[in-house]
């Protein structure tokens, strides 16, 4: 391939790689709540803590 094609190619995959940034943040956040024990205690207490705190993730890192 030529340096052109190359440069497109890795700009494409740089395209791709950035509009996924959201998804990359909200995973980590995600990954820090214990979220068993959140649908657990939302279901003993009648609350939606779990749900909220998913909301509050998606709010912070919205779709491109």
């Amino acid at each position: 391939p030529t340096e052109a094609e190359i440069a497109i190619k890795l700009d494409t995959i740089q395209t791709k790689y950035d509009a996924q940034e959201y998804a990359r943040a909200r995973k980590a956040e995600y990954d820090a709540l214990n979220q068993f024990e959140l649908i657990s205690d939302d279901a003993n207490n009648g609350t939606t803590t779990h749900i909220d705190a998913v909301n509050a993730i998606k709010k912070k890192y919205p779709k491109g």
